[in-house]
């Protein structure tokens, strides 16, 4: 498997990595839309509750996963000595700590592994001691193997920081008499890394009374500040000889959904009846993908690694200086590990279910509730920073407009209001936009309105929208705001969408149309079927722009034509054009290998455009017809772009690979462009109405 991962050692130790991405995570079944529904009663909020990362993945995992997938047999499989030795090796690296291979097994996830720990280690009945506030799955397995919670809560000391009440611990256990404890090191959802000190006295406790240490150490890698780590089973000799640990590439690598995990134990007296029992069920046996995964990882995944922590740390102080300057009330307790924050509430005076339904009704925000981690988290919320900082910015926001709405006077609700919102569903070659009338009724909060609308579960399910608004310059503006939120300045495939809308619904008399972009005015030419309504649009898309400065692109010279960027191991020869928006084109032999989803992604936000770019892959069929492959900034793949299909015949044209006119072969159909007065390009295609509907918005 080692020969898999050769190829990224240099790019690895080079590559800087693009945390600002803002990642529509829609329609990849991921839990934190799933479950919204079910957990707080409605779809439409910012999810800041499951603790994932909204972070794109280490690439070095996605490409071993990739290349594995590319051999076609998934066949059983051995772990090889390499895939063990990427785990002690990053132990050994990252927190000082020795392991030798035959103390280290595989777990089916970290859950999973502490459920196992439970059933193994335990009777039912038997005791398991926790320290709440603490990662909410604890008692639930506890509970659900059949097995008491004992409860040995955390303490606040004079400094406000969190201490383990070792009376309380001797107490529990002298009365209690549990088999087993469960420590969280570093603490979720405090974020708090134990100190050697207190670990080997807790320990020491536990190794006096036989009561066997689980160690939770899945945020061990996640540590901020240039703060160190510090295993359980480090500490001190005793600890090792009680001490079971538990890990995994899971939140470190934001890789939750490939189910990995890892358990060290030390003591031959536990470890060997342990590891064949797991052994005799397979419980230990890492499926490929886990096992492609998680080498990968901790091979090549440390500079990524350290990138994402100093972006979360940046996220921490961002958080922090935000709460200081407008909501000094709420109390936020800076971790020392992990992606989230525990926020102190209680200085609102509001009970839980207030609490809750303030931030919910009224924030649109969707946190951890505090109480859910035992009873000591009541007035508590346990926030995810490990998002874009546009979209904690927006979080922030969210938080503040509900807390003032308190000091506002404003009455409770007990429901959303709700905004009808009147629109159309259209497309110009698949490339799908709702469509929304402001002629008369103006909208605020475009930008938020994409965001859900877009969303193909719990929204319409689209490209984005476009807002058509009456204009002082032409017949009407557009604005075009992508799925992921931000604003385009011109779409090719929708300004034929505005004409048909326009010229169908008789807001104008003349079959020749004047719209306004943020590019500028379009003429637009609308051609009638037999029932009189838009058949075919001509859209006078304007001159093609090569100049960098003007597309705009980082590069020396009159025009970047056929330039090599080296992009993910890559090597690639790109034009740049302007269309009144920034494009990228690739000219390729064939589409083969994923090559639009792995390259569109690095090029679209390659360093060399200042305002990220809409990159196309270009295949020349003959000198009249190109077939054409568009990933759009903001959008991903789409089935057509209009300004793209420009911009690609005209780097065609310009490189002599093709002559006017041109035909583009999209994925939703076909495109005619010829070159007109003026050196403009002229571009007819379709137009079509799908459907109409309305929107319920729920309003803050």
């Amino acid at each position: 498997m080692s020969g898999n991962f050769a190829n990224f050692a240099d790019m690895m130790s080079q590559e800087e990595y693009n945390f600002d991405c803002v990642v529509d995570r829609h329609d990849t079944y991921a839990t934190k839309f799933e479950e919204m529904d079910r957990k707080f009663g409605r779809h439409d909020l910012l999810p800041f509750w499951i603790a994932d990362m909204d972070f794109q993945a280490c690439p070095a995992i996605i490409d071993a996963l990739r290349n594995r997938l590319n051999h076609a047999v998934l066949g059983y499989t051995t772990p090889p000595a390499e895939f063990w030795q990427s785990i002690t090796s990053w132990l050994a690296t990252r927190h000082k700590w020795h392991v030798e291979a035959d103390e280290i097994t595989f777990m089916p996830g970290l859950k999973k592994g502490l459920s196992l720990c439970i059933n193994y280690f335990t009777r039912p009945g038997d005791g398991v001691l926790i320290q709440p506030p603490v990662y909410h799955s604890f008692r639930s397995l506890i509970e659900g193997n059949g097995r008491r919670v004992v409860n040995n809560p955390l303490r606040r000391d004079e400094s406000g920081r969190y201490v383990m009440d070792f009376d309380g611990l001797l107490k529990a256990i002298h009365t209690e008499h549990p088999a087993m404890m469960i420590v969280c090191n570093p603490h979720n959802p405090i974020g708090l890394q134990w100190d050697a000190d207190t670990l080997r006295r807790v320990a020491a406790i536990c190794h006096d009374n036989g009561v066997v240490l689980v160690s939770d150490e899945i945020y061990g890698d996640m540590m901020l500040g240039g703060r160190s780590h510090i295993p359980t089973a480090s500490v001190s000799p005793e600890a090792a000889e009680i001490t079971v640990t538990l890990g995994a590439p899971s939140k470190t690598f934001n890789i939750p959904g490939i189910v990995s995990a890892w358990t060290v134990v030390k003591s031959p007296r536990l470890r060997q009846p342990f590891f064949d029992w797991l052994s005799t069920s397979e419980f230990n046996a890492p499926p490929i993908a886990a096992m492609v995964a998680t080498q990968a990882a901790y091979t090549h995944g440390g500079r990524w690694l350290d990138q994402v922590l100093a972006y979360l740390q940046a996220n921490v102080d961002h958080a922090a200086e935000f709460f200081a300057a407008k909501l000094p009330q709420i109390g936020l307790y800076r971790p020392e590990a992990s992606f989230t924050v525990w926020l102190d509430f209680h200085a609102l005076g509001l009970n839980r279910d207030e609490l809750v339904k303030l931030l919910v009704e009224r924030g649109h925000l969707a946190l951890s509730e505090g109480s859910t981690f035992g009873d000591e988290g009541t007035g508590f919320m346990r926030m995810n920073i490990g998002v874009p900082r546009a979209i904690l910015d927006e979080g922030l926001g969210h938080l503040y407009e509900a807390v003032q709405s308190l000091a506002d006077g404003r009455p409770s609700v007990s429901c959303a209001h709700l905004t009808d919102i009147p629109f159309v569903k259209m497309n110009g070659l698949g490339n799908d936009f709702v469509y929304v009338d402001c002629m008369e009724r103006p909208l605020d909060n475009l930008s938020d309105l994409a965001r859900q609308i877009s969303r193909r579960h719990t929204g319409v399910g689209t490209d984005g929208i476009i807002a058509i608004l009456p204009s002082d310059k032409a017949d009407c503006r557009m604005r075009i705001f992508n799925a992921d939120g931000s604003e385009a300045q011109m779409c090719g495939n929708g300004i034929r969408c505005v004409a048909k809308y326009i010229y169908d619904n008789k807001l104008v008399a003349d079959n020749r149309i004047n719209i306004e972009t943020l590019s500028g005015v379009k003429t637009v030419e609308v051609h009638t079927g037999i029932d009189g309504l838009t058949d075919t649009v001509t859209v006078d898309m304007g001159k093609p722009v090569f100049a960098p400065a003007q597309i705009p692109v980082s590069h020396q010279g009159e025009g970047m034509i056929d330039t090599p960027v080296d992009v993910d191991g890559k090597r690639v020869l790109v034009t740049a054009v302007s269309m009144g928006n920034p494009h990228g084109v690739v000219f390729v032999d064939s589409f083969d290998g994923d090559v639009v989803t792995t390259l569109g992604p690095a090029l679209e936000s390659h360093p060399i455009w200042p305002e990220k770019a809409n990159i196309e892959f270009v295949r020349v069929d003959d000198a009249h017809n190109l077939s054409m492959r568009a990933w759009e900034r903001g959008a991903g793949e789409t089935m057509a772009c209009g300004t793209g299909a420009c911009a690609a015949a005209a780097a065609a044209v310009a490189t002599g690979r093709a002559q006017w006119p041109v035909t583009i072969r999209l994925i939703g159909g076909n495109l005619g462009l010829d070159m007109g007065p003026d050196d403009h390009i002229m571009m007819t295609g379709p137009a079509v109405t799908e459907y109409s509907g309305t929107y319920y918005q729920s309003e803050k």
